[in-house]
């Protein structure tokens, strides 16, 4: 007896359902939508489910599925979709709700009705099927056909099994223990069991149903429903499965591993092996090739039968995925020859044979794109169409020598060749390449896996040569680290590296910033301060990872644009011809003259165009040299016809005009057309003519040209089309009154009209120039230094002359010394050339320099600047998340960098580059309580309303207006922004830099400076740069006073040394004084000055002469303490390179334990603790959604959360914890 359905199950259910919360029934957010909108719809979604909770709408589903006694109904059907409302996400407080609920009632009935329901379940009825089959054969089938009767309930059975799964969601290890045993009942019913029982039913159908259809060439429609059915909910098991064991729940993978759970595996590599053979043939034999007359070769349209049978393919590879995952789950947490790994090789074994057939599926497919994108394979397709001939295409397998005889036999049955057996290779590589490698690369984590886990079974070792292929394909993706897991165990995690990540990890920025970390960090501190600094660089490095990536990739907005113009050019052209044609029809001849003349001068500007010579390029590359030959005379032969038909419309056309203007009647028309009332009605009225002054001319203007627009409309229809081809030219937009458009008035001439089309294009050229400028900041650094170079050596032919000509070039004259000589002559740095060029090629290499230093500040902000302002934030966001900086404790007056971040905290913008765009939030729920959630919110520069995520509660957009523009701008951001730029040292080189290079225009020595950047450019000489500046470490005191005795008196130089000498040689001769031979300043005119003059000349030569002395050998004091400084970095670098060759980073265990065996320390950096790896395993981390975690990955992610590095395998690893098994 079936209950009736509640109406308030359905409701609660469809309160989460309506606002589109619910994310893995529902189709996927698309890749565009940022991460802060799937942030706010995962708060929303919370925000109703808790809204459910404290309803009790957990504790109400559990009653309703005991009342149910096991039996199928509408109650129930209802109930699931409302528990899977509730739990969606993995919710913890409705799941700890309702396990609490469970063991505090202890209800057993609850389990056996679940037990019942799985009992119940359908699967594939193969009797129904083909009785319904004969059925149909006489005609006496009803509507609804076979499907409600062989799968019924497919879609009740699915929500059953992602009930469960979403109880244990986030690896909830108590509720998943609770499944298998309910410790306290009277009864215990063992779910996991169930759930094998129910899938080894479903296995055994779909086995039947394959045999059925083993002996047919294809599967047809009614199968290919059946099949997809019952696919589907096989892969809503396998989810609930491994749900059941990540974490990993030991008790739960045992009960597994002694259930039937083998001979479901068993049962489904065999479908695996056999039906994803039989689909791939069956798919070439149902393709249909149509040849359009407008192409050279032919394209391949799939039927909806063939698209139908690439569906179910698709189908039955996701499958196979999802059990293999759940066989990866298996292993977690396993250890060397454990047991689970033994059942596992026994299955394996036992398939060995379908086993085989899977890995030469996938070795076959995925050497396709290799053999297609080879140089050996171009022979054949030289001009890159993408059609090959079967011949040619058998020719080239047998010549790469990878595939045996009858793979390639196989391979050409997959691919359907038209009448002259030529296919397109590209659509087929796409068809059976993606697939594959989707699949294939858990497959090879399985393998490696076992092999790692079990290193000496022999018959382990047979898989792994038929999969050699394979594995060798996909070690450059397969990432592994050694982490400590929760049991204080080494354990062994595996994950898949992209491609676009090991690129980017190559670029020069990367490189660089990898080189400091090492250099800084690998004789700091201990082992938590280091790893706590290697999780700080890493997550620095994969914000610039993703940065260059977004500017290395090529602009989609530009492709889409390309795409639709190719597009518009094709499909318009018939459009404007027949607008044409019946415009031509009533016009004049002076309208199609400039019709004709507008169109032609358009079709020449277009030509002109960037894009369309990038266009003729492209096209110019994919040409043959036949094809390059005949395009080489075509053009001369345009050329010349293209000059006669211009001359010859030119001439037709003068006549044409002349003819019909003449002759045409066209005069004669309008002036029938035209009244009295239309001459007087212009004609100015002389009694009001000076008597309301410029207002009433500006009012009899805009009369006069309302009339004007009158008289046009009521003209001909030759007339209204020379109207409209004036007002085309002259840009006119009318405007728009409501739904309708009014009619445009002269006025609206000069009226300037915005559209989005070109501020939306402009946009997209300054984001690729900035893009272009960012991607190439080291070549343009390098240019900038080689133009550098080039200016110094030309700065080499400057001489000193005294002599000056009126003529001389400006360039040529500058750098006086501004000394006099002895006949008052000024002193001239000339350059000396004979040629004339190298004046004008200084200053044009001068401009040069600048232009490229400008444009290397520029590539820097768009290249680091982010990476500086991402790093500041970054610590922002953690000292206010877990130092509660600003909160709980105030910054220091002293702390200056404390006191400006104060400055951003409270803005709307921040975090902007940092990507927890929620730390605000967490911030108020971890120290609201205590501090208050209103005062830490108005502190952070956050309303109420932000904090609620009521739906209901719509935000009322702001009408834009230049006044919200502006207040729009986040101005205490930038503010703040700018003075982390201007801190940031690298940044302030480059303005420094940009500067000489202005002032060089001043006076062209200050270009040697810039030879300076040759330090910045090499590892030895940036070493001895930062010697120099390390040297003040030694304690050297007094050195500003003999700098600024140096200083002062270094211009000086020649006149003090003549008078030294002088000095020291009349000196000695009159026994240590000269003041006899100092003339008696007596009677002189300027007898004061004199005796000053005199005084002062044994000052400078006493003091000012010995305090240079002592500069001197305070000089050679720096120096020796400098050449330390620099042989201090030097050893210091020597350190850290032999550290890094002689103990590892991560768990700091020397080489001399590893090299016992054969390259074993390198084996141990390279596979085992690889930097690069766990960089790549964090950045994995970052990008998947948490709910598609596995035990070990939710494990390490909850302590990067926590700030916690103990699943570092600090002073252990897997080698030496199973040393005695492995060997």
């Amino acid at each position: 007896m079936c209950s009736p359905v509640p109406p308030h199950a359905t409701c609660l259910s469809s309160s989460i359902y309506q606002h589109g919360f619910v994310q893995k029934t529902q189709p996927k957010l698309e890749e565009e939508e940022e991460e802060e909108e799937k942030e706010m719809e995962k708060q929303k979604m919370l925000y109703q489910q808790a809204r459910l909770h404290d309803r009790g709408a957990a504790e109400m589903v559990l009653q309703m599925i005991s009342a149910s006694k096991g039996r199928l109904g509408a109650m129930v059907t209802f109930t699931l979709k409302l528990g899977i409302s509730v739990l969606n996400g993995g919710n913890i407080l409705v799941q700890q709700k309702m396990l609490d609920y469970l063991k505090e009632k202890r209800d057993v009935g609850f389990f056996k009705s679940l037990s019942g329901l799985m009992m119940s379940c359908s699967v594939l009825d193969l009797n129904a099927f083909e009785r319904q089959n004969k059925a149909e054969g006489l005609g006496m089938v009803t509507e609804e056909g076979s499907s409600s009767k062989v799968l019924q309930n497919d879609e009740f059975t699915k929500d059953l099994f992602r009930f469960l799964q979403l109880l244990c969601e986030g690896h909830n290890n108590d509720f998943q223990n609770f499944l298998r045993t309910q410790t306290g009942n009277t009864t215990t019913v063992n779910i996991i069991i169930s759930t094998v029982d129910y899938l080894l039913r479903l296995q055994e159908s779909i086995s039947d149903f394959y045999w059925y259809y083993s002996g047919k060439d294809i599967i047809d429609e009614a199968g290919q429903r059946n099949f997809s059915q019952a696919l589907a909910v096989a892969k809503q098991v396998f989810n609930s499965l491994t749900e059941y064991i990540q974490g990993p729940c030991i008790g739960n993978q045992q009960s597994l591993a002694h259930s039937r759970l083998w001979d479901a595996v068993v049962g489904f590599l065999h479908v695996f092996a056999n039906m994803q053979m039989k689909l791939s043939q069956a798919i070439s034999r149902l393709c249909d090739i149509v040849q359009f007359e407008s192409q050279s070769f032919p394209f391949f349209v799939f039927s909806s039968q063939d698209s139908s049978q690439i569906e179910l393919l698709k189908e039955l590879l996701d499958l196979q995925k999802d059990m293999i995952v759940m066989m990866l789950s298996l292993l977690e947490g396993n250890v060397v020859n454990g047991t689970i790994g033994k059942q596992m090789v026994d299955t394996l074994v036992e398939s060995s044979s379908n086993v085989e057939m899977i890995l030469k599926f996938f070795d076959m497919f995925l050497k396709l794109k290799d053999l297609t994108t080879s140089d050996s394979f171009k022979e054949y397709d030289p001009e890159s169409k993408g059609v090959i001939s079967k011949k040619d295409f058998q020719k080239s397998m047998e010549n790469q020598k990878q595939y045996s005889q009858s793979e390639i036999e196989f391979l050409l049955s997959c691919a359907e060749a038209d009448e002259n057996d030529m296919f397109n290779y590209e659509q087929f590589v796409e068809r059976f390449h993606e697939p594959a490698k989707d699949i294939g690369f858990n497959v090879a984590v399985l393998l490696t896996n076992l092999s790692e886990h079990m290193p000496h079974d022999a018959r382990l070792a047979t898989f792994l040569d038929l999969a050699e292929s394979v594995l060798s394909y996909f070690e450059p993706y397969l990432g592994r680290i050694e982490i400590m897991g929760g049991a204080k165990r080494i354990e062994r995690v595996y994950f898949e590296i992209s491609e676009s990540s090991r690129t980017q990890w190559e670029k020069p920025q990367v490189k660089e910033s990898k080189r400091q970390f090492i250099f800084d960090v690998v004789n700091e501190g201990g082992e938590s301060e280091k790893m706590e600094l290697f999780v700080k660089f890493c997550e620095d490095t994969i914000f610039e990872m993703q940065l260059a990536s977004q500017i290395s990739e090529p602009d989609p907005v530009e492709r889409l644009e390309e795409d639709e113009e190719d597009n518009q050019s094709v499909v318009e052209t018939p459009e404007e011809e027949e607008e044409e044609s019946v415009m031509l029809e009533s016009s004049s001849a002076f309208t199609i003259a400039c019709i004709s003349m507008k169109k032609s001068l358009c079709h020449f500007r277009q030509m002109l165009t960037l894009k369309s010579m990038r266009r003729q390029y492209r096209k110019f590359r994919k040409m043959s040299i036949r094809e390059m030959v005949r395009g080489f005379f075509s053009f001369f032969w345009m050329i010349i016809t293209g000059l006669f038909h211009f001359v010859y419309s030119l001439v037709w056309g003068f006549f044409h005009i002349l003819w019909t203007t003449m002759f045409g009647g066209g005069l004669v028309e309008g002036a029938k057309n035209m009244k009295v009332t239309d001459i007087l009605g212009n004609m100015p009225d002389p009694t009001q003519f000076g008597i309301h002054g410029d207002a009433l001319e500006m009012e009899k203007m805009e009369a006069s040209e309302a009339s004007a627009l009158a008289e046009m409309g009521q003209m001909s229809q030759g007339e209204a089309g020379e109207a409209d081809l004036m007002a085309e030219l002259l840009n006119i937009q009318p405007k728009k009154e409501g739904k309708h458009g009014a009619e445009p008035g002269l006025g609206d001439v000069s009226e300037v009209v915005v559209g989005d089309a070109p501020s939306i294009a402009s946009a997209v050229r300054q984001k690729k120039a900035q893009n272009y400028l960012a991607r190439n900041f080291y070549n343009l650094r390098f240019l900038a230094l080689f133009v550098a170079f080039a200016i110094n050596f030309i700065l080499l032919f400057y001489k000193v002359t005294g002599d000056y000509a009126d003529d001389e070039d400006p360039w040529n004259g500058q750098g006086r010394t501004g000394e006099e000589e002895d006949e008052g002559a000024l002193e001239y740095f000339m350059l000396q050339e004979s040629t004339g060029y190298m004046a004008p090629t200084l200053r044009c290499l001068a401009i040069l320099h600048t232009i490229i230093s400008f444009l290397c500040v520029v590539g820097y902000y768009y290249l680091k600047v982010p990476l500086v302002v991402f790093k500041r934030e970054k610590e922002i966001a953690r000292k206010l998340e877990f130092a509660g900086l600003y909160i709980t404790e105030q910054p220091s007056d002293d702390d200056i960098k404390g006191q400006w971040d104060r400055l951003v905290i409270n803005t709307p913008s921040f975090p902007n580059n940092y990507w927890d765009k929620f730390v605000k939030r967490k911030v108020i729920k971890k120290y609201g309580d205590l501090y208050g959630a209103e005062r830490i919110a108005e502190l952070l520069g956050m309303d109420k309303s932000a904090l609620d995520f009521n739906p209901t509660e719509e935000t009322v957009a702001k009408e834009a207006s230049l006044v919200s523009w502006l207040s729009s701008i986040d101005t205490k951001y930038h503010v703040w922004k700018l003075g982390v730029v201007f801190t940031d040292n690298s940044f302030l080189y480059l303005v420094w830099y940009t500067t000489m290079s202005i002032l060089g225009h001043y006076n062209n020595f200050f270009f040697a400076a810039h030879l300076l950047d040759i330090a910045m450019g090499f590892k030895t000489l940036r070493t001895i740069l930062s010697s120099v500046t390390q040297w003040q470490t030694a304690g050297v005191d007094g050195r500003p006073a003999g700098g600024c005795g140096l200083s002062l008196h270094c211009g000086g130089l020649q006149l003090l040394q003549e008078c030294y000498l002088f000095h020291m040689y009349v000196g000695v001769r009159a026994g240590g004084g000269i003041g006899d031979e100092i003339e008696d300043p007596a009677g002189d005119p300027y007898e004061l000055y004199r005796i000053l003059f005199d005084i002062t000349f044994f000052f400078f030569v006493i003091v000012i002469l010995l305090a240079i002395i002592q500069v001197f050998m305070m000089g050679f004091v720096v120096a020796g303490l400098i050449i330390d400084a620099f042989g201090e970095l030097r050893d210091q670098q020597e350190q850290v390179k032999e550290d890094m060759e002689t103990k590892c980073f991560i768990c700091g265990i020397g080489n001399d334990y590893f090299d016992t065996t054969p390259h074993g320390f390198e084996t141990h950096t390279l596979q085992e603790h690889n930097l690069a790896n766990y960089l790549f395993f964090l950045m994995y981390l970052i990008n998947k959604d948490e709910t598609e975690h596995t035990g070990q990955e939710s494990y390490v992610w909850k302590m990067y959360q926590e700030r916690c590095w103990d699943f570092f395998p600090a002073g252990d690893c897997f080698r030496k914890q199973y040393e005695d098994q492995l060997g």
